[in-house]
Order: structure tokens, then sequence, then C-alpha cells
């Protein structure tokens, strides 16, 4: 049995590396490898003076953001608190055993420095390396949305009031007392870029992220970040055309859930020639499901609505709330029908059906894909871009915001997106077989072959 270490310090250690320390399988090695921190040198020269202080490193500061992330670390003191008891991570950022650290005010100084078009290049150079790699088709995407909380609680929500500008000069003018105006909106007094948005039944103070997956292998080549109550539809032209310049490669097929499912968005695809996979809400109806507004036949040279029994439905009037045609039947032609209970709801007049303005478009939605092909590419949305979002969460701490502000989320959401797809680019090339040695005696034969087909040839020589 041996006897119970004890530890006493040396006073000095010999033959410490912590280039031998570092597995040479280690992650941070293959990351070290493929991605290059130094660019960040050339963004941010113009940000800094040339008196003072001589900061750290930037190619330092981007790699300790990194980390933040990629090791799902809390916050930035907890970031800097742990890096002097890991090896990897001292190896990873040019730290020996004994140098000093820097602060954790440090990183947050240079995110607010250096802004949001450094992140936006950081993940644009991870992208450009998986399309090199061959992992982005770009053809065909799927585009969905994910809540993400704020850094604040909804106890700082409060009702904010506002003095309209120009009235309030009219009445200073006119030496007559300022009256505000209120404005229903309720804005953190923490965060006040975080808004209430709903998913799911359940409210949600924060921010929402907005991606494009592409579906040949998950690669995330668009985010964009919003607050939590912008509906989804209104992102999906932004989500495309951001993909579009990322990828430099034209969308053949966008798919999507029911929430971007809406006639402005169905006109956009239509004239940027782009197939939707993107189901729409249904407008609900009290009658019996044999005359839904589905078994209506519209005819485009009358104007007008055909029932199941030939009567017809004719232009009544034009709701601009709902931008919707109206057709009515005559309520005395409707009594006479035998079906009138069942297709009837209304206690005055006969059946009615809206048409809306862009109701050409939802057809041609419709139209678009069969059946088997919508449920497939149904089916991998749920693969790819939820499978993504479900990633984000569980590895690098995506539904909570370490930041406050919409352009801090935004900078954590191109990190975690750069990050991820980093992952997929290592995994890729660790599983890309190695080109196998040229064997001599199959050499030979090629010469030979070669030789044979081509008997006058002379090599040249070249001095």
């Amino acid at each position: 049995m041996g006897k119970p270490n004890q530890l006493e310090p040396k006073l000095f250690y010999h033959g410490i590396s912590l280039e031998r320390r570092i597995p040479k399988d280690h992650p941070l090695r293959k990351i070290e490898q493929l991605v290059d921190f130094s660019f960040i040198r050339s963004k941010v020269a113009d940000l800094y003076g040339r008196v003072g202080n001589e900061s750290v490193d930037p190619a330092v500061i981007l790699k300790l953001m990194f980390l933040l992330f990629y090791e799902n670390i809390k916050s930035e003191r907890a970031l800097m608190s742990q890096l002097p008891l890991r090896m990897d991570w001292l190896w990873f950022c040019s730290y020996d055993l004994d140098e000093k650290t820097p602060d954790h005010s440090v990183i947050s100084k240079a995110r607010r420095r250096w802004g949001l078009e450094v992140f936006v290049s950081f993940f644009e150079n991870i992208l450009t390396q998986c399309i090199d790699a061959g992992l982005v088709d770009g053809e065909t995407i799927h585009i969905d949305s994910s809540m993400i909380d704020a850094n604040a609680s909804k106890d700082t929500l409060k009702c904010q009031f506002r003095i309209a500008g120009q009235r309030l000069y009219n009445e200073l003018e006119d030496n007559a007392e300022p009256e505000q105006q209120k404005l229903e909106k309720r804005v953190s007094t923490t965060d006040p870029d975080a808004r209430l948005g709903r998913k799911y039944g359940k409210n949600t103070l924060g921010y929402k992220d907005h991606r494009a997956v592409d579906d040949k292998h998950g690669i995330v080549t668009a985010t964009k970040t919003t607050p939590a109550n912008v509906n989804d539809e209104k992102v999906l032209s932004e989500v495309i055309s951001e993909h579009q310049t990322n990828t430099g490669t034209k969308v053949k097929t966008a798919v999507a859930d029911k929430a971007y499912g809406t006639g402005e968005n169905y006109e956009y695809l239509h004239e940027q020639g782009i197939t939707p996979c993107i189901s729409h809400k249904r407008n609900s109806c009290n009658c019996d499901p044999a005359f839904h507004k589905d078994k209506f036949l519209y005819d485009k040279e009358n104007d007008c609505y055909i029932c199941p029994m030939g009567n017809q439905l004719k232009f009544c009037q034009f709701n601009s709330d709902k931008k919707a045609f109206i057709y009515k039947a005559d309520r005395q032609i409707c009594q006479k029908c035998q079906h009138f209970e069942k297709c009837v709801t209304s206690k005055n007049a006969g059946r009615q059906i809206q048409r809306n303005v862009t109701e050409e478009y939802i057809e041609w939605a419709d139209s678009c894909l069969s059946k088997y092909q919508r449920k497939r590419l149904m089916a991998r949305r749920k693969h790819k871009a939820e499978g993504s979002f479900a990633d984000a969460a569980n590895n690098h701490g995506f539904k909570r915001s370490r930041f406050r502000g919409i352009e801090k989320a935004e900078i954590q959401n191109l990190m975690i997106a750069a990050i991820q797809n980093l992952r997929k680019l290592m995994r890729h090339i660790s599983h890309k077989p190695a080109q196998p040695a040229l064997n001599p005696a199959c050499f030979v034969r090629l010469l030979a072959d070669f030789l044979a087909h081509n008997p006058f040839w002379q090599p040249t020589l070249v001095f």
C-alpha cells in the first residue's frame, strides 16, 4: 500500500509545456487550425489610438468571446474566473501558466467598441469555409424562429408616457400647458429593446432569432434578430435576401410553418421565382365542411363564385380592414336550396364568401407541390430548422440572452450560429476519407497503358 501523497509546492517547475500537455486530437487544436482569428486586427485597427495603455490583442479577445459560447459559460465574469484553471483555454488564448489574465471588463469594453460588423464578418468567414467544403447547397432552405428570454424580468415592464414633439412646441408657443400622450406600450426599464412576445401560450420578454437553415447539412446561412413581438411573416423576405447574399445562390424552394403563410409572402415568393412549401391559416367556417369556401368555384371572367348547387355569389363590397372582397348570394335563392341550414350561417343575408386580394397567390402556393413533397419537406424542416435551435439551446445557452440590447443579442446569435457551423465543418473534415496512396504496381500499369495508346510520346526535359 502506497503512502498518502503530501503536496509540497515547488519553488520552480521544469519541463512543463502547455503545448505538450494539450492532446493532439483536442477540439481547440482543430479550431486553431481552421479559424483565422487574426483577421480581427485589421477590422478594428482604426478603433484604437496610438497613445495610452496598450490593449489586449484583439485576436485573444475574440477567442475569449468564442469560448464564452463554445463552452456555454453563463457570463464573461465566470469565463475569466475559470480561465486560469483551464490549461486548454490558456493554450488556445496564447497565455502561459504563470501569466496574468485580463479582467472580464476587457471583453465587454471591446464588444461595445467593435460593434456588430465584426461579428457579422466572423459568421461569414465560417460560412464561407462551409460553402467551400461543399456543405451548403443553397437552393432549398428552411426558415424558422425561436424566442430568446431577455436578461431582464417582466416585472420591469412599465407603461411609457411621451410628449408629442410638435404638439409640445405649438403649445409652448401659445403659452399653453402641454398635454401628455400615453402610448399603449410597455417597455422594460432594464432592457428597453426587449418586447413581450407570445408563443405556445406563453408570454416571453425578449427577442426572436430568425434563421435560414440549408437543407443539405443543416448549415445556418442567415440569422436576423428582432424583438419578440415581431411577427414571423414580416421577416421572411429579409432572411431569404440575406441567405442569397451570404451564399451567392438563388433560392429555389423555401420551407416554413404556417406563421409565414400570408398572401403577401406568397406574392413575394412568386415574384422571386421561389417555390413555397408553406401552409397557411384557413378561415374558420361555422357551416358544414361539405360547404366550406374551398367547395365554391371562382369564375374569374364574371367575377363571381359558383356554389356546389350552381348558384352565383356576386361581388358586394370591399373590406379595407381585412383587405378582402366580399361576395354574397341572394337570401331568397339560398332559402329555396335544400342545403340552406348547412350552408348559410347568417340570420339576415345569404351565403357570404371573402376573397383576399392576394387569393391568386395563395391558390398558386397551394398547387406548387404534391402532398407527398410537402410532407417530406416539412419533415426535413423539423429535423433541420427546429433541430438547429435545439442544438443551440442545449449546447450553447441560446435560450437566454447574456447581454442587454438588441445589438448585443444579435452578436450572441451570430456567434452561436457560427460555432454550430464550425462544429459541422470539423465533423465533416474528420470524417472525410484520406486519399489512398498510389500503389507502385498500379502506377506501372497506368504508365504502360498510356504508352500503348501514345507510342510516339517523348518526355520533355525542362532545365
